[in-house]
């Protein structure tokens, strides 16, 4: 069947319906919830309208918002795949790829080609998130991990501050100078002007941890329905080259 008469049957059958969707929050270092990044609110606009639905957005940190989609709250935008999850969540197509970068001190930088790389270091991650199989693994046996919240101002601080010597940082930009230049913005709007001398005194080095899919997934069976109609409609924006339009738009 092809793929317009789908999607508009879609329309027809999901008019004025709403969808629970579970999003990791990100706070600020005063604790209040950062808004949802413009291009990602335009990429959920871009579901909505294909599918005449109304998201309800529900934050939580990842962990509890990983056990929330385990009781069937809602679906989760942005959930990348590894064993364990794949044994138990129904997840999408891509959405879109993310990077996975390490952040460190300029005057503690090394060379990253493999995991054996991080051995002895202490390497600050966000609590409740996955980094891959390989990763996850390791962690505190090759290398040791900071378990931290989602504030990537905090966390970059306690970086500089020596309190790890590498942060990990999932993002979609696939370039590191613009990581960089994306992370000495935060800085500069969450701290002072006395601290932002700190800007030079990080590099994120040039391989990734990872380039990782992320992915809509749901746990419940109700919502398996929604996630065949979701996939019909990132296969439509990924044709259409309207994904990958949104995702640039701030670039």
């Amino acid at each position: 069947m092809p793929l317009a008469p789908v999607l508009q049957a879609a329309e027809a059958s999901n008019a004025n319906k709403s969808l629970v969707l579970l999003i990791r929050e990100l706070r600020n270092e005063e604790g209040d919830l950062v808004p949802i990044r413009e291009e990602i609110r335009q990429l959920l606009n871009y579901f909505e309208r294909e599918l005449h639905i109304r998201f309800e957005i529900h934050h939580y940190p990842w962990l509890r918002l990983l056990n929330n989609a385990k009781n069937g709250e809602g679906i989760v935008f942005g959930l990348s795949k590894n064993r364990e999850r794949l044994a138990t969540f129904r997840f999408s197509e891509t959405i879109y790829a993310h990077y996975v970068w390490l952040v460190t001190r300029s005057d503690a930088s090394f060379v990253f080609n493999s995991m054996q790389d991080l051995k002895g270091k202490t390497v600050g991650v966000v609590r409740g998130a996955s980094y891959g199989d390989e990763f996850d693994s390791l962690r505190n046996v090759l290398f040791q991990v900071e378990e931290d919240v989602s504030s990537h101002g905090a966390r970059l601080k306690k970086l500089l501050n020596k309190r790890m010597d590498v942060m990990v940082f999932g993002d979609r930009r696939s370039q590191p100078e613009e990581v960089k230049q994306f992370l000495i913005d935060l800085l500069r709007n969450e701290t002072s002007s006395a601290e932002t001398a700190m800007e030079q005194s990080f590099k994120v080095l040039p391989k990734p941890l990872m380039v990782d899919d992320l992915h809509f997934a749901a746990m419940s069976p109700q919502y398996d329905e929604w996630i065949q109609k979701l996939n019909l409609a990132i296969l439509a924006g990924r044709k259409s080259g309207e994904i990958n339009r949104l995702l640039l738009r701030d670039k």
